[in-house]
């Protein structure tokens, strides 16, 4: 019933600021993002912010993505399509959620990394010579709203800790304690590293594909100004769940990275750490939401594969990713 109104106010958001019609289908993750088909065939994303949000995401994302494309990064990346009276982002209600923030996309095409089931060698080191591309493309580039306090900053990934109490299984909740004092130890130095505004979320449903090449990026909405490093261990986070050997995934990533720009010792000195962080930060928020929405299968689809990872990571301790 809820998901019948909400698609309903979307549909008459859409006609209303856009004059658009057409099919709305659910996407995977835990946003609240629709794939919106025209009669024509033509196919745009509608991304709803259900996060708090003080403004400014879409006018980043829109600088952002004219900055990569002026740089010279070849990949496809999305563009905002903006309303009739020429806006960025509207305002729309939705039941459960009240007044949220939403902005209508352009849909490129790809297979969705998410949906490959064996992710060879050579794509994973593809994904990660992209995503050093693309953060090179943004090198310069900066916005306000880039430096707002996010809730997915790896930097501050501190502040999830107090979500812990959420995991009832004690075994996981003390793995996850051990996730973040691994990051913990590492916090401070990351002040001395190289930053930059960073994509910030490269997971397996935002990296686009076609054979064993990225073929596009997408969903800025988390893109934020960091340690560069970072970028490259919010990615491996994703990259290395599912993998037989998680290591062996992770130096392609890193190797490919590495091509584009070259990592420092101390970048690759955080870099299992950080990915510690990043992994407890989404189990917690995963077992956060379990409790507030049951139902909304689409928020927890990474927490079994983000916990069978970290039970790896903690048998290996501190001798991998370099």
């Amino acid at each position: 019933m809820e998901q019948d109104k909400t698609e309903q106010a979307i549909a008459e958001h859409l006609f209303r600021y856009y004059g658009l019609q057409g099919s709305l289908e659910r996407l995977a993750g835990q946003n609240l993002n629709y794939q919106v088909t025209a009669p024509d065939g033509e196919r745009y994303v509608f991304k709803i912010n259900l996060e708090d949000d003080p403004g400014g995401t879409s006018d980043m994302e829109f600088a952002l993505l004219e900055h990569a494309r002026n740089a010279g990064f070849s990949c496809n990346l999305p563009g905002i399509i903006k309303t009739y009276n020429k806006k960025k982002e509207t305002g729309i209600k939705i039941p459960v959620y009240g007044l949220c923030r939403s902005r209508l996309m352009t849909l490129i095409d790809g297979v969705v990394l998410e949906k490959i089931s064996n992710i060879s060698t050579e794509l994973l080191k593809n994904c990660g010579k992209t995503l050093a591309a693309f953060d090179q493309a943004l090198v310069g580039f900066d916005h306000p709203a880039a430096h707002l306090a996010g809730a997915w900053e790896l930097p501050q990934a501190g502040q999830h800790r107090g979500k812990l109490n959420s995991i009832n299984d004690p075994v996981l909740r003390e793995r996850v304690a051990w996730a973040f004092d691994r990051w913990q130890e590492v916090q401070a130095s990351l002040i001395g590293l190289p930053q930059q505004v960073i994509h910030g979320d490269a997971n397996k449903e935002n990296i686009l594909v076609k054979g064993d090449r990225v073929s596009g990026l997408v969903d800025f909405g988390d893109a934020c100004f960091s340690p560069r490093i970072c970028e490259l261990a919010i990615c491996l986070a994703y990259l290395m769940m599912d993998q037989d050997d998680p290591l062996a995934a992770a130096e392609c990533v890193i190797a490919g990275y590495d091509e584009v720009i070259e990592l420092h010792d101390r970048e690759r000195e955080v870099l299992f750490p950080l990915v510690c962080g990043r992994l407890a930060v989404s189990i917690c928020m995963a077992s956060s939401r379990l409790e507030s929405e049951p139902e909304n299968t689409n928020l927890f689809v990474s927490l079994e594969p983000a916990m069978s990872l970290l039970s790896k990571l903690e048998e290996i301790g501190e001798t991998g990713l370099s």
